[in-house]
């Protein structure tokens, strides 16, 4: 007799999703705690430091990407 589930599981999936989604947290918190010292030490110009926010703008978008699709 064939099985009656016709559904996958989806829990590994999402615990996957969610780990990527902390990972890439971690990543930008810790890339701005590094350029708010920098900044604070007047180690880095404006450009650089609004091109580094930039990319960090980017990776939370991604973030908030992941969240909304695993809730």
């Amino acid at each position: 007799m064939a099985s009656k589930r016709t559904i996958t599981k989806k829990g590994p999936d999402k615990r996957r999703k969610a780990k990527s989604a902390l990972k890439l947290s971690k990543k930008a918190k810790a890339e701005v705690a590094t350029l708010l010292k920098r900044n604070q030490a007047g180690t880095i110009t404006r450009a650089e430091l609004e091109t580094v926010l930039e990319e960090v703008d980017q990776r939370l978008k991604r973030l908030l990407g992941f969240i909304r699709h695993l809730l």
